[in-house]
């Protein structure tokens, strides 16, 4: 399912059918102190968007488990993969948490997770099934950006430092093979938005969802490129210029 722009834009949440509420998290929530962090938002990002082999390898890492079986049965899927040990399985769990109004907890009787309410009622499932399509509807509502971040300033347990520094290790592996781009650090666009902007400023711009942070940058970028044509035009002169063309949508949804 591909949700529209103008819901995405919104800030609100999305209700799909079966399944729950999608959201985009607020700033806010990525902050070291008030929120979960951006390094443990990449990593669930990262757990949306890498394919099976990466899954397995990131699983190998942070288990220690050698998995040559699981990496080598076929049959299973991505969802199957990242559901058959308890470490992978319950660092998903609080990866789709993230991105979901309701809570999610695990139902090993339907191997599958479950979405309920605040009063305990179930709203939805994902499932074996639906696992690829909710994973393409998180990744919507986030206009992924993956980079390097700070460590978490503590952890709950010695197993969830363990857990971190194994993780930490894959991610500076993959980063070494393609270096990530320091212009598209999140800290860097929230900076130069609000330097840029006349709206946004340090005291604000946290209440934007990711989506809606993104959206301004582009549009920003994009409308600042069109200017400078305007006054290209307005000096030089040509042909074909479309005066209406600051009005065109830069993404296609």
């Amino acid at each position: 399912m591909k949700f529209t722009y103008e819901d995405l834009i919104s800030g609100d949440s999305i209700f799909v059918n079966g399944i729950g509420h999608f959201r985009s998290p607020q700033l806010k929530e990525l902050k070291p102190t008030q929120g979960i962090g951006t390094w443990k938002y990449n990593l669930y990002i990262g757990l949306m968007a890498w394919d099976r082999s990466e899954v397995v390898k990131f699983m190998k890492i942070t288990t220690g488990r050698n998995l040559r079986k699981l990496e080598q049965n076929e049959t299973l899927s991505l969802f199957d993969v990242m559901t058959l040990i308890d470490e992978p399985r319950m660092l998903l769990q609080n990866a789709m948490a993230f991105f979901v109004v309701e809570d999610v907890s695990w139902d090993k009787h339907t191997r599958s997770f479950l979405l309920t309410d605040s009063e305990g009622k179930k709203v939805g499932a994902i499932t074996r099934e639906n696992f690829d399509e909710v994973r393409d509807m998180m990744l919507q509502m986030n206009y992924i950006n993956i980079g390097e971040s700070a460590k978490p300033v503590k952890h709950s347990s010695a197993q969830a430092q363990e857990l971190w520094e194994r993780a930490q290790q894959y991610l500076k592996e993959e980063s070494a093979k393609a270096p990530p781009d320091k212009n598209m650090n999140l800290g860097n666009i929230i900076s130069k938005l609000c330097a840029a902007s006349t709206s946004y400023n340090l005291f604000n711009i946290y209440d934007l969802t990711i989506f809606q942070l993104y959206d301004q940058f582009f549009q920003y970028g994009y409308l600042r490129a069109m200017n400078l044509n305007e006054m290209a035009f307005s000096n030089h002169g040509g042909e074909n210029f479309d005066m209406q063309g600051w009005l065109k949508p830069i993404i296609k949804i």
